[in-house]
This record gives C-alpha cells, sequence and structure tokens, in this order.
C-alpha cells in the first residue's frame, strides 16, 4: 500500500518548476496524468535557480532539486513532533512545516515514543500504520501518561474505513487526516489546535485564581492538576517547599513538571504554588480570627511583609482590607 501522499507531493514538486498536471479518468479503466514543465530558466526567479554544483562543495547532495529549508528563526516558536516511518512523506512534511514551527522527527512508533516524554513538544503528528507501536497505540499511550497528556495528536493514515478513524478518536486524537490530504489544511489545523490549546489555558488560569479545583479537557489532565493542588495544599505551610519535591513526588522531572504546568496552565510551578498559597489565605482571612501575620505563615509565606505584597498584587487589596471587609459582612 502507497503512502497516500504521491499526487500531493507530485503537485508540489511540479508548481515548484512552475508547471501544471492534469487528470483524465475512465471508470474501469484507469487514469492518466499529464505534466507540463517550462523549458529553460526564464521562467525561474533569480532565487529559484542553484547554482552549479561543484566538486569542491562538500554539502552539494547530486540530484538535490530543492535546497534546505531552513527553520523558523523565532525561538519561542511552537514545536511540532512529526512521527512517520516514510522517509518520503517525512521529508515533504518537514519541509512544510520548517518555516512555521520548530520539527522534531522520529521514524517509528517506538521512538516517536520517547522524543515525546523527553522532549514534551506543543504538537505531535503521527502516522497511523507503522512498525512497532502503532499511531493508535501511541495515541492511548501518551494519552494517559501525566507527562504528554495534553499534547494535541492528529493522525494521518491512508484507511478510509469510518470503524479505523473511530478507533483513532476514541484512542485521544485530537484529529484524524486521511491520505491524500492537503498540506496547507494540515499546517492550519495545527495553528487551530495551538489556538483552542491556549483557550484551554486561560480558563485553567481562570478556573485558578477562584478554586484550586481546575476542570481540565480531558480527563488525565484534570486528575493531574488536582493531585498536583492536593499536594501543594497539603504542605501549604511549609515555606521550603521546592518544586524538585513536587516532581519527585509527582513522579517526573523538574523539568518535565514545569513543561506540563506550563502547558495546562501557562505558569510556572512556583506561580501554581503561589497562587494556591494566596487562595488559602484569602480563604483564612474571611473565615478565621487571626492575624495577618498568623495567616501568613499558615500558608508558608516567610514573612508578612511579602505576603501581604503578594497578596495585593494578586487580588487588588491588602490582607488588612480584606479581612476587615468579610469581618464587617
Amino acid at each position: 500500500m502507497g503512502s497516500g501522499i504521491g499526487l500531493a507531493l507530485a503537485k508540489e514538486l511540479i508548481q515548484l518548476h512552475h508547471g501544471t498536471i492534469g487528470v483524465r479518468s475512465q471508470l474501469g479503466k484507469g487514469s492518466s496524468f499529464e505534466i507540463s514543465l517550462p523549458a529553460g530558466k526564464p521562467v525561474y526567479a533569480q532565487d529559484e535557480v542553484l547554482p552549479e554544483p561543484s566538486v569542491a562543495d562538500p554539502d552539494w547532495t547530486t540530484g538535490e532539486l530543492v535546497p534546505e529549508v531552513e527553520s523558523t528563526s523565532n525561538p519561542q516558536a511552537a514545536s511540532v513532533l512529526l512521527i512517520e516511518d516514510n522517509l518520503e512523506l517525512r521529508t515533504f512534511l518537514t519541509r512544510k512545516l520548517k518555516p512555521h514551527f520548530q520539527v522534531l522527527e522520529a521514524a517509528d512508533g517506538s521512538s516517536g515514543l520517547n522524543t515525546a516524554i523527553d522532549a514534551l513538544p506543543d504538537l505531535i503528528v503521527s502516522d497511523v500504520m507503522m512498525p512497532g507501536t502503532s499511531g493508535v497505540n501511541l495515541v492511548d499511550t501518551l494519552k494517559q501518561d501525566w507527562r504528554t497528556s495534553h499534547i494535541p495528536i492528529v493522525l494521518l493514515t491512508a484507511r478510509t474505513a469510518q470503524e479505523q478513524q473511530l478507533e483513532g478518536v476514541q484512542a485521544g486524537a485530537d484529529l484524524y487526516l486521511t491520505k491524500p490530504f492537503d498540506p496547507t489544511f494540515l499546517l492550519e489545523s495545527l495553528k487551530t489546535l495551538l489556538r483552542n490549546r491556549q483557550l484551554v489555558r486561560e480558563h485553567f488560569r481562570r478556573e485558578l485564581s477562584i478554586d484550586t479545583t481546575v476542570p481540565a479537557s480531558q480527563k488525565v489532565d484534570r486528575k493531574f492538576i488536582q493531585e498536583l493542588g492536593a499536594l501543594v495544599e497539603k504542605n501549604v505551610n511549609r515555606s521550603d517547599l521546592s518544586v524538585e519535591e513536587l516532581a519527585r513526588d509527582m513522579g517526573l522531572s523538574r523539568v518535565q513538571l514545569y513543561r506540563k504546568v506550563k502547558a495546562l496552565l501557562d505558569c510556572g510551578v512556583t506561580d501554581f504554588i503561589q497562587n494556591i498559597r494566596l487562595t488559602k489565605a484569602r480563604e483564612l482571612l474571611a473565615t478565621q480570627s487571626i492575624t495577618i501575620a498568623e495567616v501568613a505563615y499558615q500558608v508558608g509565606f516567610s514573612s508578612p511583609t511579602y505576603f501581604s505584597t503578594a497578596f495585593k498584587a494578586k487580588y487588588n487589596i491588602s490582607p488588612s482590607d480584606f479581612k476587615n471587609l468579610h469581618q464587617k459582612n
């Protein structure tokens, strides 16, 4: 079975050479394709013509038709992990994505799984039919893992049966594209998934400012935030509570914990801890007849002064004014 991308790749190459491609089909007899390419260099712009090969140039590769496309120069650009065992298709897709994303590559499901866990990319695009771990199994594993459950995943496949597509969606795939597909549609879909992820982050952050129980779009993400929040609340009176300790208790590395919280809440782990401390402080100020200093130490601040500054920065009111307001009510 082919990769299903042949026509799209052929069209892309022909258009790069200012040519055209047409097709004529007759049911039961087959199809014929006509390709028209201009002769000579006059139709090409200066930057579209490669220099003549030189034996002194060690980077020249015989037969290379298109120069290497540079990755986006934006260091803040989102990262995409492309998992595809077909080298031709992987190269084609990498070339389409590089101007917009930082692209990571994996040639099979097993290496793709390891790369996803190590690098925690912003997006994953994976083939379904691969040696070893299939795309569907890959999705199921990543969506059940706290470290990677938040990552949007797009599955690519030549299989068109509805039950096979349903299998991928049920495993947790965010988008399922059948080959051949329009590369521009894939690119725009990835951008849309990123925008949707940002909306989820904003929702999480609004909820976090009110309550430590943060709803999530997926059960695993909800459980992750709830358990991390419960762990912080359990140690909320400790001013020495560290990110390293939280990561260890959650079974993650410090970097993995940071990237996970950043992806879900668009904030650092330290900010997450501080939000919970301040939420708890607000509750104590509203319900308990204790001093501002006692509240500060009970929620893990090292000094009442620092606590007052942080509280006012978050709620636009001093702890004393907040307390007086609730006592009057």
